[in-house]
């Protein structure tokens, strides 16, 4: 066997190695600061987490804080501060997010309006559109839609909202 050859491919074998070494740290170099910080894959979606929202609805000239959580497999979750005042109460809001472009995004977002006995009388549905100025910061519009509680016949109530806000860190206090 020629030992030249067998030179050659040890050597090729090293470089190969070292070209994978070399790849494995950029990759893992590339993460982004927030990403690194909170132990992050750098997969997730940038929406993913939960956002204090400052929202304004602007025909009643209505302002609430609300928190909203957006989970991979765009599952997104709601509350806000006057849920429960002025009656009637409502119930936690639950719906679907996905993207819809560079940092853009749109979710379906429906909750449940009750009487006074604790009967649900109608489903409020909000459509909002978020965009993302920041790793951390959120603005967005929405519209709201009254309809029977099934989810049906279905129609526009006039009632836009705008919102910004930031997105939560775990930290202590």
């Amino acid at each position: 066997m020629n030992m030249a050859l067998l030179g050659n491919k040890a050597d090729m074998k090293r470089k190969v190695g070292v070209l994978v070494l070399v790849t494995v740290a950029l990759a893992g170099g590339s993460l982004s600061q927030p990403a690194r910080a909170q132990g992050d894959s750098g997969l997730r979606a940038p929406i993913e987490g939960t956002w204090i929202l400052q929202v304004h609805r602007v025909t009643q000239n209505i302002n609430f804080t609300a928190l909203q959580s957006f989970a991979a497999g765009g599952v997104t979750l709601a509350t806000g501060s006057t849920d429960r005042t002025p009656p009637p109460p409502i119930s936690p809001l639950y719906g679907t997010w996905k993207r819809i472009g560079w940092n853009n995004y749109e979710t379906s977002l429906s909750f449940f309006i009750f009487d006074g006995a604790g009967n649900a009388v109608a489903m409020l549905q909000n459509y909002e559109t978020f965009h993302l100025n920041g790793y951390d910061e959120i603005v967005g519009t929405g519209e709201a839609y009254i309809c029977e509680p099934t989810g049906d016949n279905c129609v526009n109530i006039h009632s836009p909202i705008t919102f910004t806000g930031k997105l939560m860190n775990a930290q202590q206090p």
